[in-house]
């Protein structure tokens, strides 16, 4: 529609006077269950991984000669197995009934091919009768005795995706459904701590400390706090330079972190915080300021570009402008807030594609699944939609 007659674009772009249709997507390792994000890890080495979550699972992208996936998923390998008789598995120096549950995959070390999965030697767990003993879902096809792999399944809470986060050189992700995990770019992903920084929502790194909000000490969730690590050691949460934070002067549950050029804003739903280095070792951070009235409202709506945050409010979309939100939706958000449910709106989630300089949020609305994206060059908006259903975005290595 030519300019003047709509205030945004469908499925393409204006640029230089010209209508550029919206990029397109392929079918990528079509083994994968669903995707929630692609992520690009690079260590301090120089070794650049391609990562994948799924909705079970931490993988890597291989790139050899017809190699696939290896599955990075956190695992248990003590001990050996001694026999297998069909769907029973006998082992020997385990521990299976407090490191293993029914939905787990089990696997001989000696029957994998850890580059080219989907392997088809993985069998699901049954059930777990005793230390010793695994009941398997079906006929084990394999050898019958040696090391094992055990691979321990993730889960996403309904409704709710990964946060992830590059720290001391480890790629972080969380979801509030299981412990915080971290991969080192070698063998299997492993958890961080499951005493006092376990199954945290959010995370960020800050101040060469992981910081993570809305996260579990023991059985007890401290939805309206952070927490930080040791400086320059993620592992460590009870070091004098590790700490916690309770942001308790409005009752309203935090819903994400975000960097703003040297400040750490802590999102809340009507309320955001400003913080900044304090300096001090043992108390890193200071408080700047509080922007009460405008807040995060979709947990996973924050997208970190160019040195600041957009992020999707109960009445618009914002950017931070230094500590100040400033809107950015005018143009768009009478559209988007006539079809998007208020529980939708809290479901949706935001990419950012720096080469087209796009920020975008993806949202089931009254009449399908849009895409929402705002072009920080032009200052123009626009919507995209797919055939297929959209459940993550990312960047790979290249």
């Amino acid at each position: 529609m030519a300019p003047g007659f709509s205030p945004w674009v469908s499925n393409g772009r204006i640029e230089q006077n010209s209508f550029k249709k919206r990029p397109g997507y392929y079918l990528d390792r079509s083994p994968l269950r669903q995707i929630y994000g692609i992520y690009l890890y690079q260590t301090l080495a120089g070794s650049r991984y391609t990562l994948y979550l799924t909705d079970t699972d931490l993988i890597k992208k291989e790139t050899g000669t017809s190699e696939t996936f290896s599955y990075i998923t956190r695992t248990y390998t003590t001990g050996s197995v001694s026999s297998i008789s069909t769907v029973t598995v006998e082992g020997n120096g385990t521990t299976w009934s407090t490191n293993v549950s029914a939905g787990d995959k089990f696997v001989l070390a000696a029957d994998l091919t850890t580059n080219v999965e989907p392997d088809s030697s993985w069998r699901t767990v049954s059930s777990v009768t005793d230390n010793d003993t695994l009941v398997l879902t079906s006929a084990y096809s394999g050898g019958s005795s040696g090391d094992y792999i055990i691979r321990h399944l993730y889960s996403v809470p309904s409704e709710e995706r990964w946060s992830t986060c590059v720290v001391n050189d480890k790629f972080v992700f969380t979801n509030g459904d299981v412990d915080l995990q971290y991969w080192g770019g070698s063998n299997y992903a492993v958890p961080l701590d499951t005493t006092y920084a376990s199954k945290a929502r959010y995370c960020i790194e800050y101040a060469n400390r992981l910081f993570i909000a809305d996260y579990y000490t023991g059985a007890t969730r401290y939805p309206t706090s952070i927490r930080w690590s040791k400086e320059g050691d993620i592992t460590d949460w009870t070091d004098s330079t590790a700490g916690m934070l309770d942001l308790i002067e409005s009752e309203d549950y935090i819903t994400g972190l975000g960097k703003v050029g040297a400040d750490l804003v802590i999102y809340k739903r009507e309320n955001l915080y400003i913080y900044t280095r304090s300096g001090i070792a043992t108390s890193p951070i200071r408080i700047v300021g509080q922007r009460r009235g405008i807040g995060c409202v979709a947990p996973y709506s924050i997208i970190e570009f160019m040195g600041t945050n957009a992020f999707i409010g109960r009445d618009d979309f914002y950017v931070m402008n230094s500590d100040q939100p400033e809107p950015i939706g005018t143009k768009i958000r009478t559209k988007f807030f006539d079809i998007t449910e208020v529980t939708e709106l809290e479901k949706s989630w935001g990419g950012h594609d720096p080469i087209r300089n796009e920020i975008f949020w993806v949202v089931n609305t009254t009449e399908g699944k849009y895409v929402f994206v705002f072009n920080y060059k032009y200052k123009e908006w626009y919507t995209y939609t797919f055939d297929g259903d959209v459940t993550g975005f990312g960047r790979g290595a290249l």
